[in-house]
């Protein structure tokens, strides 16, 4: 196995958690009720008493985001290599299932991916039951096509598309989607310069709105340019946090999400863990943002970039074996 391609594999499923992880006491929260509610946060917590999804939860859980993102490995997993939108789909379905998450009144899953389960659990074919999904779902679970294609953007577009139809096959959610899967295909490839990786992303975002069914949206990739532009320039932290809640957005919409969540990245210098940290505490769908940034940042620095304590936090809690699944992506590789 080719060490360095699996340091990247496992600090980029890593990201993914520990973004997902820190993020969850905050999400589709604002800034102000984080701050009243919580208080800032720099390590992983417990959902706040009484927070309408994940009340209950312990300090370092994850959410539905890891969860997905691990059902799009294990199909990947599964079929040697390969993006195939029926496994996708078949092992998203029996994640929602298994924990009730198409039941009436669950809270778990993002507008778009509840749509389509449903219709996919009915029988619809995947090319058809995600015409209509355009929210973030997409994003938040590509990171495992990013992996597969190390310094392959085209390879990634082509597998970020077949990845998204079941659930989100519009040229808004695609293009969001190759966005983040060809920053992490840039950064398994090598590439150490933040720059690039976010040009990677722009391109991405390029090639995917050509695919899936066509919607009226706005550019993904000029959101891109524009939020990190506006990051970098705000002066601090803080300022840049606020800019990117209430100028870019950083609701359930793939237009917001996706650049907001590159904006971080690149303002976190690319460190995974102050990605994370920032997400946290920048207000809306915290989790969501903190996951697809934490996917390229550790992409980017790899998995030595996670303290030991984060790391066995994670494994601990969630149970989730993480670097197994990343040895097994990296494996599909030779195939």
């Amino acid at each position: 196995m080719n060490d360095t391609l699996f340091e990247r594999a496992y600090g980029c499923l890593m990201g993914v958690a520990v973004g997902d992880a820190m993020g969850m006491p905050s999400s589709l929260m604002t800034p102000d009720e984080i701050r009243r509610q919580i208080g800032r946060i720099d390590r992983f917590l417990p959902a706040p008493p009484g927070h309408f999804i994940h009340d209950g939860l312990p300090a370092g859980s994850t959410t539905d985001d890891t969860a997905q993102t691990l059902a799009v490995a294990r199909a990947i997993i599964g079929d040697r290599g390969k993006v195939v939108p029926e496994s996708v789909a078949r092992e998203i379905l029996a994640w929602a299932e298994s924990i009730g998450a198409l039941d009436e009144g669950a809270l778990v899953l993002g507008p778009s991916s509840r749509t389509a389960l449903r219709l996919l659990r009915n029988g619809v074919r995947p090319a058809e039951a995600g015409k209509f999904g355009e929210t973030n779902g997409a994003p938040m679970r590509i990171s495992p096509v990013g992996i597969i294609h190390p310094g392959d953007l085209h390879g990634a577009v082509v597998d970020t598309e077949l990845c998204c139809l079941p659930t989100h096959g519009t040229s808004i959610a695609i293009s969001g989607a190759a966005a983040v899967s060809c920053a992490i295909a840039s950064a398994m490839g090598g590439e150490t310069s933040l720059e690039e990786v976010i040009r990677a992303a722009m391109r991405g975002a390029d090639l995917g709105a050509t695919r899936g069914r066509v919607v009226a949206a706005p550019s993904i990739t000029r959101r891109i340019e524009w939020a990190v532009d506006l990051a970098l320039s705000a002066g601090n932290e803080s300022r840049a946090c606020q800019d990117l809640y209430e100028l870019v957005g950083t609701t359930v919409a793939t237009s917001e999400t996706v650049p907001a969540a590159l904006a971080l990245f690149a303002l976190a210098g690319g460190d995974p863990m102050k990605t994370a940290v920032l997400a946290a505490n920048t207000g809306g769908d915290c989790d969501t943002v903190g996951a697809i940034a934490g996917s390229v940042a550790g992409a980017f620095a790899g998995i030595a970039a996670f303290p030991s304590e984060v790391i066995e936090t994670i494994e601990r809690v969630n149970r989730l074996d993480l670097r197994a699944v990343a040895a097994a992506l990296v494996e599909t590789l030779k195939r």
